[in-house]
């Protein structure tokens, strides 16, 4: 019986032992789930160790940290000491988060979760795609406001690159520019005529034409003395009428050459033995209006003027009408105004006029041509313009008179009295000393403006022509014809048939 007792005793104490056991092997599974059951856990750990079967527990224990890699997504939630200053989830959750780390950390794994809360901030935005994988995305509401700190900040930062493009943008609206397109689109309208004229253009289809027409001057001027000042007269008459078109050099009825004030004129077999030349090297290439402006510059050049470069590319008109000579050629009779408003009309100055001018310091003018400047009675003549020095009067009473007591018309008279056949700044010293052929030439030292010019050129020979080079380039700019307007002439003397 006290076997029986005995064995009972033992038999109890291992139902004690097995009914402990079975409560240790419970008690894990409270202290995961709740929480606030942690006050009581401590009294289980305590009663674990009077037994000698604690060591059971401990593999079990061990257990559950293996689970607690889902915890280990929390410690991420190390931010979770931000939530901590939210008072309500934060207090009862982060308990349990710090309990698994506790049993980790009890030996050296309490420093590593410190460095690992800095080490992901600072990954922070490489883990965001991570916890949206894992399933704990829900549990990452409370993460969610860690996104949300970096996002304001990024929000003000593109803030700025919009300032500074608005800022730019009304800078760069500075489309001003668009409204002086319209004035210069109407340059281009005015100028395209000159802007496609220049001294290269015939360099590719006629490289030699500037050495044809000068060689065709030389030879003509050599034979005939005369023909440097018929030249240059020439592309006056054509420039002021119809513009440099050589419309002036068409034959015909009713045509400009018809008109009485270009009877007088010359020097077109000059033209016409150029355009001839030009027409076996370069033929249906070069026009006769370029041709006549090359040969009055070459003329100059030949009787000791500036070599004037001249820009080339002018196509011959189509009209010649000798109703259109009067009203824009000027008169030998025209006073300083009337020239004046002649050459402004054409886009010229007083300067201008003063300078080109000086032309007639070479060439000469038929006694017809400044009879208004005499009285003829009774067989003889009477100078009746005071300005005009005594001694030139009589020579030139002297040269005009014919023998039946009449003017001579087919009598010609140097213009620049003793340096007629020299291209030079003569002719002004002339005018200031009284000996202007024509009325047109003596009326420039009876304005103020004018006559300073004349006695400025008379000083200054490189005056004059310096002044005569960018003159005579606006006067054979004068209404040119390029492009598809005109032709280029196969005849200087007639259009095209």
């Amino acid at each position: 019986m006290g076997g029986g007792l005995g064995g009972a005793v033992v038999c109890s104490m291992l139902v004690l032992s097995a009914l402990l056991e079975l409560a240790a092997s419970q008690s894990p599974s409270p202290v995961l789930s709740p929480a606030q059951s942690a006050p009581r856990h401590p009294t289980a750990p305590a009663a674990r160790p009077s037994f000698p079967s604690p060591a059971a527990p401990a593999p079990r224990l061990s257990r559950p940290p293996t689970p607690a890699a889902k915890p280990s997504s929390p410690p991420p939630a190390a931010p979770a000491g931000k939530p901590s200053p939210s008072p309500r989830p934060a207090p009862t959750r982060s308990p349990p988060v710090a309990t698994p780390p506790v049993p980790r950390a009890s030996p050296p794994p309490a420093t590593s979760p410190a460095p690992k809360p800095p080490s992901r901030p600072a990954m922070a935005p490489a883990p965001k795609p991570s916890p949206s994988v894992a399933p704990a995305p829900r549990p990452s509401s409370h993460p969610p406001p860690t996104p949300a700190p970096p996002a304001p900040r990024t929000a003000p930062k593109p803030s700025p690159p919009l300032a500074p493009k608005q800022s730019p943008s009304p800078a760069a609206s500075p489309p001003p520019p668009a409204p002086p397109q319209p004035p210069s689109n109407s340059t281009p309208t005015m100028s395209s005529t000159l802007g496609q004229l220049s001294p290269s253009f015939y360099a590719q289809s006629c490289p030699g034409v500037e050495l044809a027409v000068r060689d065709v001057v030389r030879s003509a001027s050599t034979l005939d003395p005369s023909i440097p000042g018929k030249l240059l007269r020439l592309v006056f008459h054509d420039c002021f009428v119809e513009g440099c078109d050589a419309s002036v050099l068409i034959q015909g009825n009713g045509t400009e050459r018809t008109d009485p004030a270009n009877l007088s004129l010359g020097g077109f077999n000059v033209i016409d033995a150029a355009k001839r030349l030009l027409e076996v090297v370069c033929p249906a290439t070069v026009s006769c209006s370029d041709i006549v402006v090359l040969a009055s510059r070459d003329a100059v050049v030949f009787t000791g003027g500036p070599a004037v470069p001249v820009a080339l590319g002018r196509r011959d008109g189509l009209v010649s009408l000798a109703s259109n000579v009067r009203r824009n050629i000027i008169d030998t009779g025209f006073s300083v105004d009337a020239m004046a408003a002649s050459f402004t009309a054409k886009g010229l100055t007083l300067d201008d006029l003063v300078t080109l001018s000086g032309g007639h310091t070479i060439g000469s003018a038929h006694c017809n041509t400044f009879r208004e400047r005499f009285q003829v009675a009774n067989g003889s003549m009477t100078p009746i313009d005071g300005s005009m020095n005594a001694d030139y009067a009589n020579e030139l009473i002297q040269a005009c008179s014919a023998a039946n007591g009449t003017v001579s018309a087919g009598t010609a008279v140097d213009c620049d009295s003793g340096s007629a056949s020299v291209f030079d700044n003569r002719y002004f010293a002339n005018l200031l000393d009284g000996r202007g052929l024509l009325r047109t030439d003596a009326v420039l030292v009876q304005n103020a403006t004018t006559r300073a010019k004349v006695a400025e050129f008379a000083q200054s020979q490189d005056g004059f022509f310096a002044s005569w080079a960018s003159s005579y380039a606006r006067l054979t700019s004068l209404g040119v014809k390029t492009g598809a307007d005109g032709e280029i002439r196969r005849t200087c003397s007639s259009v095209n048939g």
